[in-house]
């Protein structure tokens, strides 16, 4: 996102301006939108004056443009649509991988394992930015399970978390239901027994991952690397979210459990888990 050229800018005009505008709207200072989303200000500077390469990849700055979209009541679909009008990254095939070819080993020389490389990257690259997009969508669909939430926390005499202050337009459409027909429907939130539960991930492959308690509490949200070990525990159930769910093995309680039943068509996986062990379905956004 580098080096934008004047033609980008001039596609790109305006998405500083809407968030500023509705910040303004809303009578917050840009130090208490940055405090309540918890990331710097000089974040939320750089967005509302698009300065859009100082802030990295653009997985980066997908993920801060939606998160203040929302907190400021603008629409995160309609300013990410505007971006990318600007930068277009492809839908990653995650069934093709570079390789250099060993028939002619004279022709195998530095710079083409450079470029095989360099092709590498750019797939990882674009696999992370859409199981990030994908990964925001089922954020919203978490959001509208709450209620569900809420009722297990009140049986563990915890304090759930209030809702959020704006949320989408996807949450209110979000439904529970089996992934493609496999695994068992979400149970409702009276079958679900309260208590402390156990989990470890493990990643051979990098993902996006988040997972929050029934008290609301997030208990991890984060990019995790490829052979990176996470052990969380909270209050049941546990909700899970994956961005890239075949590269990630799940133990719960010390058991090792599977959730190929859960994964999606888009690799993302999302899933509830009980006390007692049980993985059930998690919510889908958009009832899709």
């Amino acid at each position: 996102m580098t080096g934008q050229s004047g033609g980008e800018a001039g596609r790109t005009a305006g998405i500083g301006t809407r968030l500023r505008s509705a910040r303004e709207r809303g009578g917050l200072t840009i130090e208490q939108a940055a405090q309540r989303l918890h990331i710097a200000t000089a974040i939320l500077q750089a967005l509302e004056t698009e300065d859009f390469a100082s802030l990295g990849a653009p997985i980066y700055v997908k993920s801060y443009l939606g998160r203040y979209a929302e907190l400021v009541g603008e629409s995160a679909e309609a300013l990410q649509q505007l971006l990318s009008s600007a930068v277009v990254i492809p839908e990653p095939d995650l069934t093709r991988v570079p390789h250099v070819s060993t028939g002619n080993s004279r022709a195998v020389g530095p710079a083409a394992t450079v470029a095989a490389w360099v092709v590498l990257a750019l797939v990882v690259v674009a696999s992370l930015w859409w199981g990030l997009s994908r990964w925001h969508a089922r954020q919203l669909a978490l959001r509208a399970s709450q209620p569900a939430l809420e009722a297990a926390a009140s049986r563990s005499g915890a304090t759930p978390a209030a809702p959020p202050a704006h949320p989408g337009p996807m949450a209110a459409a979000a439904i529970a239901r089996p992934v493609s027909g496999k695994g068992p429907a979400v149970a409702p939130a009276r079958s679900l027994p309260a208590g402390s539960v156990r989990i470890t991930l493990r990643f051979a492959a990098a993902s996006w991952v988040e997972v929050n308690d029934a008290t609301g509490r997030q208990l991890y949200r984060a990019l995790a690397p490829a052979a990176a070990v996470r052990t969380l525990r909270g209050t049941a159930p546990l909700h899970v979210l994956l961005g890239y769910a075949p590269g990630v093995a799940l133990a719960v309680n010390g058991r090792a459990t599977p959730i190929t039943a859960y994964v999606q068509s888009d690799h993302a996986a999302s899933f509830v888990i009980s006390a007692d062990g049980r993985v059930l379905s998690g919510p889908r956004a958009g009832g899709e």
